[in-house]
């Protein structure tokens, strides 16, 4: 019986084993039998010079390609910038134009009143003038109300203007004091106030004067004081 039973066990382990050595070989006979692996096996290899030439060439191709793409977009934007240098030149060109159109309109004629000494009291003239900066128009009043007073002569002018809130500043070269001098008292205090109302009525918000000679506050020779700072009554 023990005989039997150990026959039967080798029999079926017989049978277990028999299909798994049948399919590896029938895989084997396949793998062997398969035209494709078989062709690939037995292709020939290229030269390896040869390889190394075609990997050559491919890396040529595509340096090439990358410098032509590279020059086409270089040119592009050359052009591009071009274009907007030139938009920019003509927008520079009107923008320089706006200056020079907005220069004219403002440079437009204002009437102003001079107020100077004439036969022992106060008359005034009615004066046309090109607007300028403030220090400007206040510099070319001044300059007539010492030609329209008869004073002075060629040599006194006026410097520099500077303008504080409502105060300004009127530096006269030296040749003021002695022409102050020369006149008297009544006619230099008439001709300073003429100055403060020219300034009150045509420059606001000016309202007082400092009269400087030389860039200095002095009353040395003069008839009256230079050195207070001139304000009409309210």
């Amino acid at each position: 019986m023990e005989d039997f039973e150990r026959e039967f066990e080798e029999r079926v382990d017989a049978k277990r084993k028999r299909p798994i050595s049948q399919v590896q070989e029938r895989g084997q006979d396949r793998s062997r039998l398969d035209p494709r692996r078989e062709r690939d096996r037995q292709r020939p290899k290229a030269p390896l010079l040869l390889r190394v030439l075609a990997w050559c060439g491919v890396v040529m191709l595509c340096f090439v390609l990358g410098y032509v793409s590279t020059s086409y977009m270089l040119d592009l934007l050359d052009q591009r910038i071009l274009y907007k240098g030139q938009q920019g030149n003509a927008d520079l060109s009107e923008a320089t134009a706006l200056p020079a159109a907005q220069a004219k309109l403002d440079a437009q004629k204002v009437e102003f009143s001079l107020y100077y000494p004439k036969d022992g009291t106060l008359t005034v003239e009615k004066v046309e003038v090109i607007t300028h900066a403030q220090e400007d128009n206040i510099q070319e009043a001044v300059s007539k109300l010492l030609s329209l007073s008869g004073f002075f002569s060629k040599d006194v002018a006026v410097k520099h203007v500077f303008r504080n809130v409502d105060t300004v500043y009127l530096d006269f070269s030296s040749a003021f004091v002695s022409g102050l001098n020369a006149v008297g008292t009544r006619p230099s205090t008439l001709f300073i106030t003429g100055v403060v109302r020219t300034m009150r009525d045509n420059f606001p918000p000016v309202t007082k004067v400092r009269f400087l000679v030389d860039s200095k506050v002095t009353s040395t020779g003069a008839p009256v004081d230079l050195t207070a700072v001139w304000q009409l009554p309210r």
